[in-house]
């Protein structure tokens, strides 16, 4: 049968790039489901209200701080060890349009810990709206895109692979959602140490949430650890946080 050649475009080039990342990161899943009604419940009562990437975007930070294992990332350069950071960088998953086509980018958002839930917000906001050219790493990842394919796969995996150029290039972890209710993604294909999947909240303020890890960096014990760490976080200085938002 006779058809047509389609070259791949810029979004296409940079997903099979991070597909190609991910394809030797042996990964294990752990879905929890979380009790956000007290969440809900003071977010509601805001004027402005943080987004719920944010929400979990700083959760997951202060979780990192708990569990010291979700701020390592396996490297192969110069030899495979594990490289550990400080402060966690968050890589939010943003659609965005390039040439006319629907784009996956992530953001980075260094050291989520530390900022409040409103400027997280407004950062994502930005990622989404704002001229690529204001974000660096967006920025570099559509030059690296348009390299041809032998200096692209070089370039991305080397980018992955040097421990002190990795949070910089990619993030510590990833953080995406679905936004409609009954779609899941039991296993998603990711190369960093954790990927967050969040859901849609139900009417009794409960979500399920997937938190998929590299089995290299993380054993089940770590993982458990780390979901136990984003709840406290949720239900200790974050709600904390957006309490002290609501007006008296």
């Amino acid at each position: 049968m006779k058809g047509r050649k389609i070259g791949l475009s810029l979004p296409r080039r940079l997903i099979v790039e991070h597909l190609r990342l991910s394809m030797d990161v042996p990964t294990c899943s752990l879905v929890g489901t979380l009790d956000l009604a007290p969440l809900v419940a003071a977010r509601a009562r805001l004027a402005t209200r943080p987004a719920w990437t944010a929400i979990f975007a700083k959760a997951q930070a202060l979780a990192a701080q708990q569990v010291p294992e979700l701020r390592r990332i396996f490297v192969k350069l110069p030899w495979p060890h594990f490289y550990e950071v400080p402060s966690s960088v968050a890589a939010v998953v943003v659609e965005r349009e390039i040439d006319g086509e629907p784009a996956l980018l992530y953001a980075l958002i260094k050291s989520p810990e530390t900022l409040l839930l409103l400027g997280i917000s407004e950062r994502i906001r930005q990622a989404k709206s704002a001229p690529l050219s204001d974000f660096k790493n967006l920025k570099l990842a559509l030059m690296v895109a348009r390299l041809p394919q032998p200096l692209r796969r070089l370039a991305v995996w080397m980018g992955r692979n040097i421990g002190r150029q990795a949070p910089n290039q990619f993030g510590t972890f990833g953080i995406s959602t679905v936004v409609l209710d009954g779609i899941a993604f039991p296993n998603p294909r990711t190369h960093w140490t954790s990927f967050l999947i969040y859901g849609p909240i139900g009417p009794d303020g409960r979500m399920e949430l997937n938190l998929t890890f590299d089995h290299r960096v993380l054993d089940g014990s770590h993982s458990v650890a780390a979901f136990q760490a984003l709840q406290a976080a949720l239900s200790g200085p974050i709600l904390a946080e957006l309490q002290a938002l609501a007006p008296h």
